[in-house]
């Protein structure tokens, strides 16, 4: 009776979150799914073409070159992510003794709770290539060889959109590696002390590995949202110069609000989705091998 009556009450907790997950994600992606199968330009009928956007996508040069750069912004914003965010955690957690700690916390911290228009604001105007900060900077210290129109030339834009992510993204998941370092027992690290390890040592043989599992969630969280990656690169570039800069979320977009075809955006989406659900999958399981 009791089993039954501790059931009843997991069930019961369960619900809303289950019928607002059925709402809200399985309902549109079943929706999704089914669109893909039209060509619908988003006022009158839906036309049933079965699975002919999906072999558009296969002969979509644009659609396979904004799946490049999606691909070019997890290969360089994941490790980055994960390597810059071990390292400012293990350096703040250096400072645990000293009454600044919290004051550093809080600059971490501070990018991640700024809206995305605000950041993009903040880069654009540091970024500008007549008035800027960055070629003011740069003038002023002898290296003006080096000035340029950062986000408008397809060798620098790239790279400055994916600088304003990590700048963005870091603080978050710093904070919570520092939180795990926190949580390491202090009798591991004074003993490894005693036996005369440095900080460097101790970062590299001992914090660094119990720090498995935080990492395997950072990478995961990381690698999801570089695969949804649409603010920056709207608000920043629009995707240019010459697409260098457009991931299929903003391709999405593109389809469905400019030129109007949501059967075709549709069938993206779908796809979108799936390689999301698989590199996730492939994360996990590489990440977990080996507990």
């Amino acid at each position: 009776m009791k089993g039954t009556s501790e059931k009843l009450s997991i069930f019961i907790f369960l619900l809303p979150a289950a019928v607002l997950y059925l709402l809200f994600v399985i309902y549109p992606s079943i929706q999704a799914l089914l669109m893909s199968l039209y060509n619908w330009r988003g006022l009158g009928t839906k036309t049933w073409i079965g699975l002919d956007n999906y072999k558009r996508m296969i002969e979509d040069e644009i659609f396979m070159q904004t799946l490049k750069v999606t691909f070019k912004y997890i290969f360089f914003q994941v490790p980055l992510v994960l390597i810059l965010s071990i390292s400012i955690a293990i350096t703040i957690s250096h400072f645990l003794k000293t009454k600044w700690l919290n004051i550093y916390r809080s600059i971490t911290f501070f990018p991640y709770i700024l809206p995305g228009v605000a950041i993009a604001m903040l880069w654009s105007t540091i970024f500008n290539p007549v008035n800027g900060m960055l070629n003011g900077l740069l003038d002023v210290i002898g290296l003006d060889f080096l000035m340029t129109e950062w986000l408008g030339r397809t060798e620098t834009a790239f790279g400055s959109v994916v600088f304003v992510n990590l700048w963005a993204m870091t603080g978050f998941y710093s904070i919570l590696i520092l939180a795990a370092i926190l949580n390491i027992p202090q009798d591991i690290l004074e003993a490894a002390e005693i036996d005369g390890a440095t900080n460097f040592k101790k970062s590299v043989y001992i914090t660094i590995p119990l720090l498995k599992d935080i990492m395997q969630v950072v990478i995961i969280f990381t690698l999801i949202n570089t695969l949804k990656i649409f603010e920056m690169p709207q608000l920043l570039t629009s995707g240019g110069p010459n697409r260098s800069t457009q991931p299929i979320s903003l391709y999405i977009y593109e389809q469905a609000f400019t030129n109007f075809n949501f059967g075709y955006a549709s069938a993206i989406g779908v796809i979108f989705l799936v390689l999301t659900l698989m590199a996730s999958m492939l994360t996990l399981k590489i990440t977990r091998r080996g507990d």
